[in-house]
């Protein structure tokens, strides 16, 4: 029975794999932080901040896919700008990618109050997949381990009407070959291209609502398109909906406390996604923090 066991999770993780290394990074709460996949984001926040996310599915399941990431954003106000980091660990079995990466954008008036923002990113990032740790015997495996180290850069473009809406395209790594390993024709290294769109609107004083949405493609994998809605009451809490193409669902729940904004989004598979035997819940936990006192109230495009 072990062994089947065994048989069935190595299945599911390889699986997993191929499917992990045709994506881009995904998460749930973009609605609140959009900087880790658009940088030129940040310009329209007008305070500076730092972020942090811890997501985990399949709870209970050794090798389940897990992430955490970090961002901090600076403005440059005389200029117009801010800097800022990006940072990620993602791990799934035997795979693990980590990386770091800087930021600068710069923001321009361009009519009315139409602004339009550009950013560039540079860092580095590691790539991993020791096959060997799944089958030690299997000398296919064994010899089969990829190791990446490389530089990384990247490009985003937003136009925004501030507290109103926001457009933006953006190449977060801009990849000009595979990973080096034996199995280096699989493709780990694609280029991924996002659009993102945002809209908000007071309906009353006290109900403030949300809505974005972020497109995904890279080449040979099918178009992936996520929305979400958030529906904040008195500016303190937050609730609202997420749903991905690949028939994912989720929840999302939001605190806002002075400078400090706690977020947690609970997502499930539904339909022919589903993976028979195993919790295919995703949990997700983040934590903002305003480094602006609290009573400024600036053109902001959300929270």
């Amino acid at each position: 029975m072990n062994k089947i066991k065994f048989f069935l999770m190595f299945i599911l993780i390889i699986g997993c794999l191929q499917s992990f290394s045709q994506q881009q990074f995904t998460y749930t709460q973009y609605i609140d932080n959009l900087a880790p996949i658009n940088p030129a984001w940040t310009t329209t926040r007008q305070f500076s901040e730092f972020n942090f996310l811890a997501r985990q599915q399949w709870v209970n399941v050794d090798g389940a896919p897990r992430t955490f990431m970090a961002n901090g954003s600076f403005l440059l106000r005389d200029i117009g700008a801010s800097i800022g980091f990006n940072s990620m660990s993602d791990r799934v079995g035997p795979e693990s990618l980590t990386e770091f990466n800087l930021f600068f954008a710069k923001s321009v008036h361009l009519q009315d109050d139409l602004y339009l923002s550009t950013a560039l990113n540079g860092g580095f990032r590691n790539y991993n997949i020791l096959y060997s740790s799944l089958l030690t015997d299997d000398p296919l495996l064994s010899n089969s381990d990829v190791r990446d180290n490389r530089f990384n850069v990247g490009a985003a473009i937003m136009a925004y009407v501030p507290g109103k809406f926001y457009a933006g395209i953006s190449i977060p790594r801009i990849n000009l070959g595979n990973a080096k390993g034996k199995l280096s024709d699989v493709g780990y290294f694609k280029n991924f291209y996002f659009a993102n769109l945002g809209y908000s609107a007071n309906l009353s004083d006290d109900f403030r609502l949300e809505v974005a949405s972020v497109l995904a493609y890279t080449s040979n994998v099918p178009l992936q398109v996520d929305m979400s809605s958030k529906m904040w009451i008195r500016d303190k809490l937050g609730l609202g909906f997420n749903y991905r193409s690949n028939n994912e669902l989720a929840l999302l729940t939001s605190y806002r406390l002075g400078q400090f904004n706690m977020g947690y989004s609970y997502s499930f598979v539904f339909g022919n996604k589903r993976v028979a035997g195993f919790q295919n819940a995703t949990h997700e936990i983040t934590l903002g923090i305003r480094l602006a006192n609290s009573e400024f109230d600036p053109r902001t495009w959300s929270r």
